[in-house]
């Protein structure tokens, strides 16, 4: 059975990832090397970013939903996933993290899924965050519109860190802060992190 883990969290102890994209990866995966760059070939992503691992699943909250029901997930088959990364930009201040994907069907899939059937209106990333709060709440996402999905409340990542072998990682979004990101789908399918206090130091996703 996959291990499903718990990212570190304890801020004390948070360190950022520093150096070559290689010696970023190996560090943020405990010394697991790797090419360490992610290249989305996508004039809205910044130019390298840095994988945390394949996205899994996340799981959010329709502003429109009761708050005594189950918050909503969307999860990925395991083809899916391993095209579709969790990364961070190492460049910015905050390390924020993109979800990107790199085969066009799945994002045509993603877009079918989350997109089509969605009656909220496209909106600005920049503009989208200042309904989220924390230190991403900011007027520096790329020039996208999107269409809120609601309070991103969870994401769970594949990959392997040295010590842990190949686990799930568990991150619950705001579980230190209470500061929630939003999470938004744009009409090709790409997924946006939107707003949030979190940061991606060398321990984990934490915030």
């Amino acid at each position: 059975m996959i291990k499903r883990r718990k990212n570190f969290s304890e801020g004390s102890y948070q360190q950022r990832v520093e150096g070559t994209f290689p010696e970023m990866y190996k560090k943020w995966h405990w010394g697991k090397a790797h090419t360490g760059v992610i290249e989305l070939k996508d004039k809205d992503y910044p130019e390298n970013l840095v994988e945390c691992g394949r996205l899994v699943e996340f799981t959010y909250r329709d502003p429109r939903q009761n708050p005594k029901h189950k918050d909503k997930m969307y999860k990925l088959n395991s083809k899916d996933s391993n095209v579709t990364h969790l990364v961070f930009d190492p460049k910015h201040p905050n390390e924020r993290l993109y979800i990107g994907c790199t085969n066009p069907s799945v994002k045509s899939k993603i877009a079918k899924d989350l997109y089509a059937k969605n009656d909220y209106v496209d909106v600005p990333l920049s503009d989208m965050s200042y309904f989220a709060p924390g230190r991403h709440s900011a007027d520096d996402y790329p020039s996208v519109e999107a269409k809120v999905l609601g309070v991103l409340t969870s994401i769970v990542y594949a990959c392997e860190k040295i010590g842990d072998g190949y686990s799930f990682y568990v991150h619950q979004m705001g579980e230190e802060s209470g500061l929630q990101p939003l999470i938004a789908v744009d009409k090709e399918g790409r997924l946006w992190v939107v707003g949030g206090n979190y940061s991606v130091p060398i321990q984990g996703i934490t915030d």
